[in-house]
This record gives C-alpha cells, sequence and structure tokens, in this order.
C-alpha cells in the first residue's frame, strides 16, 4: 500500500468534532485504517466540537486549525491559507476531506504528489457545493450512497466519484442476543439531530398519537438535541404523551448502542439524509428501522418487510400502520430484527467500508485517479467555493447588493497586493 518504506500518511479533515453521525464514521474509519498500516492525523477548521478529544482517547493526533475569523474582507482566503499551509507541512500521501470549505479552497496550495480525496456524507445543497467545488484540484471524491454519488457526477461531469457505503461497529454477540424482545410494552427510538428540516422530528408526536389511536401504547426515547427540541417538546405535551417520552443527549457511540439493544423499532422520519449512520447503528442491534422512503438512500439498506419498513416522507399514517403492523406480528418483527443484524454485518460493517477506503488509498497511491490539470497552474484559493456574503465583514452584510459589487471590486485588488 505505501509508496516507501514509510507508513501512509492520511490527512482526515472537517470542519468539527461535533457529536453526530459524520463524527462518529471519521472515528471509526480513523481508528480502523491506523489499525491496518496508515498514520492518521486529523484537523478541524472551524472549531473543535465537543468530540474532538475523542481522538486523543483513540490514540490517534487531533489539531485545530485557528484564526477563523469573519472580521476582515479577506478572512475566509486567509484562513483557508492557513489550513493550506498546516496540511503542506504535514508531508501527507492522502487527505480526505468532510465537508471544510477553506480546506476544499484552498487545495491547489497541496503538493501535487498529494492525492486529495472529498467525502460527501449528505444529499444537501451546501455539501454538493463545497464537495463538488474546486474539482481540477482533487483526484477522486466519495459519495456515501448510490444517490449522493448520482448528484456529485451530475455536478462535476468527467471527474470521477465513486460509492462507498457507510460502516458502522456490531454489538458483541452476547449483548445482541440478550437484546428486548417483543413480548412487552413497545419501545420506540429516535436518535438524531433535532432539526426538522432535516430529520422530521416534528412528526414524532403525530405518529405516537396515531400509534395510540390505532390501539398501541409505546414509551418513544428521543436521543439527541438540536434547534427544535423546544418545539417538539410542546407538541409532545399538547398530545399528553409527554410521560410516554424519555429525552436523552450527548451519549457517545456506545451509550447509542446500549439504547438501541433496549429498543424494537427505530423511527427515522426524515426529509432528507445521506446514508443514515443511526439507521445503520439500529439495525446492527437488532432495532427494527421504520423510516422514509429516500431513494437510492435509505431503500439501499432497508428492504420493505425484510429488514425494516418503508413509508413515505411525511406520511404520518403509513409510518403508524408499520409500527401498529410489527408491534401485532411479534415473529414478523423477529425475523427482521435477525435479517437487519446480518445485512449490516454482510454488507456495512467498519471493516467492509474501511477495505473499501484501503483499496481506494492503493489505487490512488498507484496514479488511478491523476488531477484534471497540474495544481500549480491554478488559483491558490479558488474563490468560487465561498458565497459572496461569507466575504463580508459584519458591517458591510446589510448593504446588500451594493455590498457584493464593493467585494467584486475590491477583492482582486487586495489579493494582488497581497501576492495571493
Amino acid at each position: 500500500m505505501a509508496r516507501s518504506s514509510r507508513q501512509i500518511r492520511v490527512a482526515l479533515v472537517t470542519y468539527a468534532m461535533h457529536c453526530g453521525g459524520m463524527e462518529t464514521l471519521l472515528l471509526r474509519l480513523g481508528r480502523y485504517l491506523r489499525e491496518h498500516g496508515c498514520e492518521i492525523e486529523v484537523f478541524t477548521t472551524v472549531e473543535r466540537g465537543e468530540w474532538f478529544e475523542r481522538w486523543t482517547e483513540l490514540g490517534i493526533t487531533a489539531q485545530h486549525v485557528a484564526g477563523r475569523s469573519s472580521g476582515t474582507l479577506l478572512a475566509p482566503v486567509l484562513h483557508s491559507l492557513r489550513v493550506a499551509s498546516r496540511l503542506s507541512a504535514g508531508d501527507f500521501d492522502i487527505v480526505f476531506l468532510h465537508h471544510s470549505l477553506h480546506a476544499q479552497a484552498s487545495i491547489a496550495k497541496l503538493p501535487g504528489h498529494v492525492v486529495v480525496i472529498p467525502v460527501l456524507h449528505n444529499d444537501e445543497e451546501y455539501i454538493y457545493r463545497v464537495g463538488c467545488s474546486n474539482p481540477d484540484a482533487w483526484n477522486v471524491a466519495v459519495a456515501v450512497s448510490p444517490k449522493v454519488a448520482a448528484a456529485a457526477r451530475h455536478r462535476v461531469p468527467g471527474r470521477p466519484v465513486i460509492q462507498i457505503s457507510s460502516g458502522v461497529d456490531l454489538p458483541d454477540a452476547q449483548s445482541f442476543q440478550r437484546r428486548r424482545s417483543l413480548d412487552g410494552r413497545l419501545e420506540l427510538i429516535f436518535v438524531g439531530r433535532l432539526e426538522h428540516s432535516q430529520k422530521g422530528v416534528l412528526w414524532l408526536p403525530d405518529i405516537l398519537k396515531a400509534c395510540r389511536e390505532r390501539g398501541t401504547v409505546a414509551r418513544l426515547t428521543i436521543v439527541g438535541d438540536g434547534p427544535d427540541r423546544a418545539k417538539l417538546q410542546q407538541k409532545l405535551s399538547d398530545y399528553g404523551l409527554a410521560s410516554d417520552v424519555q429525552h436523552l443527549s450527548g451519549l457517545r457511540p456506545e451509550e447509542v448502542y446500549t439504547q438501541l439493544l433496549d429498543a424494537h423499532i427505530l423511527l427515522m422520519p426524515s426529509q432528507y439524509e445521506g446514508l443514515p449512520i443511526a439507521l445503520l447503528e439500529s439495525q446492527a442491534c437488532g432495532c427494527v428501522p421504520v423510516v422514509s422512503l429516500l431513494p437510492g438512500i435509505t431503500d439501499t439498506v432497508v428492504v420493505g418487510g425484510e429488514t425494516g419498513m418503508l413509508a413515505g416522507v411525511g406520511d404520518v399514517s403509513a409510518f403508524a400502520e408499520a409500527v401498529v403492523a410489527l408491534q401485532r406480528d411479534p415473529a414478523a418483527w423477529a425475523r427482521m430484527s435477525a435479517k437487519a443484524h446480518e445485512t449490516i454485518r454482510a454488507e456495512f460493517s467498519v471493516p467492509t467500508m474501511g477495505d473499501k477506503y484501503l483499496q481506494l488509498i492503493t489505487d490512488a497511491s498507484e496514479g488511478r485517479y491523476p488531477l484534471a490539470r497540474p495544481r500549480v497552474l491554478q488559483p491558490a484559493v479558488n474563490l468560487n467555493v465561498f458565497r459572496w456574503r461569507e466575504f463580508l465583514p459584519g458591517w458591510l452584510r446589510p448593504l446588500g447588493r451594493r455590498g457584493r459589487h464593493l467585494l467584486a471590486r475590491s477583492i482582486p485588488t487586495v489579493l494582488r497586493k497581497r501576492g495571493v
């Protein structure tokens, strides 16, 4: 795998290490690559995040590139150059970019032999805008699901985009065998950010209410936090359901597994996803998912009636009917629980994912994914990566279009004076 006798040096670059699915994937991927001979370093480029110290627990070096601000006209450019300088100094062979705007903008500053690989984790406009930008300066992109891969290829025709599904850990065999059976009160669970625009969390009370109206009384455990927590709690209270719900937040991945092993059904009424880690984790734990049908995403993991149940986005009745059907047929639930677990073991485990990344590293190191053109012929910072408002100091933003015109006239002059 290595170009020489030394270890392959790999940088994992992201904007922050918050509590979330992408960050969980990074921790698992970094651990696996290190266990298989890579030397790993991690960089955050906007803020550290509450999970930043977890890299230390894994024995992996992590550093935050400080200095980002919005107080000056050139702040995004200067911080991008700062990030590129730190990466260049690391003598890396491979640089994986995980939604880092400033790193993506400045990858042309990296030496030509460094393989740069953006990874797109979600089916969302901002993710495509960042991950597909500056395409001549990266070698190959990775998408976590067929839908995300197809959308990325449409945006960057002629540039290579491969699909590597996310992978999750499996619970130990004893814990899995001791998971809660469906012979008592029905236990539902939601895991994710409490943000309705993506996760559809404000439909959870409606689903729980619809289940009750159909004669199924269940308890719901909500694991996560986010901007719509207060609205969610108020709606649960208005429906008289607050006593049937417990709320947990700030859990580590292993603690989430404890909750999933103790639940029967995962509710995931998402409006969009990339390839949800919580979905894969629930199946790994034998917790049968009832999830939104997102073509090319959730239906690549969930086969309706075999490894879970699919419902239309926002179709509260369909979600409730699926829950009630599972509750009334414990044998069907048990079959889906076991098959979902085996699907993750065979197709979506960390070793399965990690081996594909190792093969990608080998292929890229051997020159399979050349640059579209030499980086030395490209701008040091690709300004097209940014939206014009990201350049404006706070006092200029209220000027609207006038501020944009001022920006367009000013930035090229200032950059030339600074030799950028």
